[in-house]
């Protein structure tokens, strides 16, 4: 080891005070509570869920998911923001109450970047450009060509201003060139699924773990997938790319913050346990399954990604005037 690097590493162990070593060492003596800002039954909610039951393995404590849902994910986000920063309370973090709240809100309760710590990204997914059975579209090509000769007639469903499936049709409408009328559902994926299969709308942009069993089943047609490569449980619906629309590549994040003032060796005590869970084959294939990959980075690389996120939904948030109360 240099001379340099060896100092740096003193240096390092030097500023953590001592009763924080311990306290890590000692972690978790009770049970860890998991909050998602969002409702049970939902994508965050399987993975929550499948993360706690791993480290529940690990440390020997319960954990317990604490769904909190509501205001877009806002009020469960600003529970974990406000949480007593001991370890004890971890939170599931995705684009929409952070990265996108950040432009999209004139008020946000809470600071994204101060008020929580990074600690490990846990899985990336893809969203699915879903099709009505009551469309004469059987692909992206195909769509496309029925909204160009028909602007604003076509329709598209999202669970509401500024959300990622509203995010992606835009995304969508300007990589194609066309126009569709927005119907936004302020409930959940459901409510828009179910408008799909029975034609009140024509297309709905939704994660893959939520669309793989309505494709399976043919009630909805899955036309494309965003991810960079065709994904294990969905083998028949192509990418974007192979549909001619290459710059489409809207990626799903999940990630697990702490709330900010966490002690740094709590913070890597849960990203090194966590990360023990991403590299488990078990959780691997869990996900594969339902169009996820596992997927862990360190503290830095989670603030890096996090802060690119946020400029570049900033950029398309601002390009479309978008602005919530």
């Amino acid at each position: 080891m240099g001379t340099a690097r060896y100092f740096a590493l003193i240096l390092l162990v030097l500023t953590v005070p001592p009763w924080e070593n311990a306290v890590a060492q000692d972690f978790p003596s009770r049970p860890v509570r998991f909050v998602v800002p969002y409702a049970a039954g939902g994508s965050g909610d399987m993975l929550a869920r499948l993360l706690g039951n791993k480290l529940s393995v690990i440390w020997g404590q319960q954990v317990v998911v604490d769904n909190k849902p509501g205001a877009n994910g806002l009020i469960g986000t600003e529970f974990a923001a406000r949480s007593e920063p001991d370890g004890y309370t971890i939170y599931l973090a995705t684009d929409g109450p952070l990265t996108i709240a950040a432009t999209l809100y004139k008020n946000v309760p809470y600071d994204w970047k101060t008020d929580f710590a990074p600690v490990s990204m846990v899985a990336v997914g893809y969203q699915i450009m879903l099709g009505s059975p009551k469309v004469p579209a059987n692909s992206v090509q195909d769509f496309v060509a029925l909204a160009q000769k028909q602007p604003g007639k076509l329709n598209y469903a999202s669970i509401g201003i500024g959300s990622a499936p509203h995010l992606a049709a835009e995304m969508f409408m300007s990589a194609a060139k066309i126009t569709l009328t927005h119907v936004p559902y302020r409930g959940s994926s459901a409510q828009a699924i179910s408008a799909l299969i029975t034609g009140d709308v024509a297309m709905f942009f939704v994660g893959t773990s939520t669309a793989v069993p309505f494709v399976k089943a043919g009630t909805v047609r899955g036309l494309a997938v965003t991810s960079p490569a065709r994904i294990d449980s969905l083998p028949e619906v192509p990418t974007f790319a192979e549909s001619g629309l290459p710059t489409i590549d809207n990626s799903l994040w999940f990630a697990v913050l702490a709330p900010g003032r966490t002690p740094p060796a709590l913070v890597r005590k849960l990203h090194d346990d966590i990360v023990k869970v991403v590299a488990d084959p078990d959780y691997q294939s869990t996900l594969a399954a339902r169009g996820f990959v596992a997927l862990a980075s360190t503290p830095e690389q989670l603030a890096t990604f996090q802060e690119k996120d946020y400029v570049r939904f900033r950029n398309l948030i601002n390009k479309l005037g978008l602005k919530l109360e």
